[in-house]
């Protein structure tokens, strides 16, 4: 009998245990839809906004961002500025700019602004018969125009 008696209570203390666990969802104003107005709060620390109010500052003053470019020309001789503009004036491929730079002793052509390699590579591909000697070169690239 007493065996019988200690799992009635048992079943029975369960019951009561598991009756005071129940929470609604609605009763936690984290779970109501207007506890924020549906707005959205972030917190941030400081270091991590200068960071990003840095990142952007330099971006600005250097006129561009980290990207990928093709280099179709690089010479140094007496003729390789009217050849570097020669080669940049007669590149056409799908809208992508050409650039000449001097970066001493070379002039040197740049086409694409692309922000992953990958995309150069395309490029890089589609003009390697036209190009043979051309390669990928991480450089600063131009914001892109929207």
């Amino acid at each position: 009998m007493s065996r019988f008696l200690s799992i009635i209570l048992l079943f029975l203390s369960i019951g009561i245990v598991a009756k005071s666990q129940n929470i609604t969802p609605m009763s936690i104003s984290y779970f109501n839809s207007s506890a924020y107005n549906g707005k959205v709060k972030i917190k941030q620390d400081a270091k991590l906004k200068n960071f990003v109010e840095t990142s952007v500052g330099l971006n600005k003053k250097r006129n561009g961002f980290y990207g990928y470019r093709v280099k179709i020309y690089a010479e140094n001789h007496p003729n390789a500025r009217s050849q570097a503009n020669t080669v940049r004036t007669g590149f056409r491929q799908d809208g992508e700019k050409a650039y000449l730079n001097f970066i001493e002793p070379n002039f040197e052509v740049l086409v694409g602004d692309f922000t992953n390699r990958f995309d150069a590579v395309k490029l890089l591909k589609k003009i390697n018969t036209k190009y043979p000697d051309a390669y990928v070169v991480k450089t600063i690239v131009s914001y892109p125009n929207h």
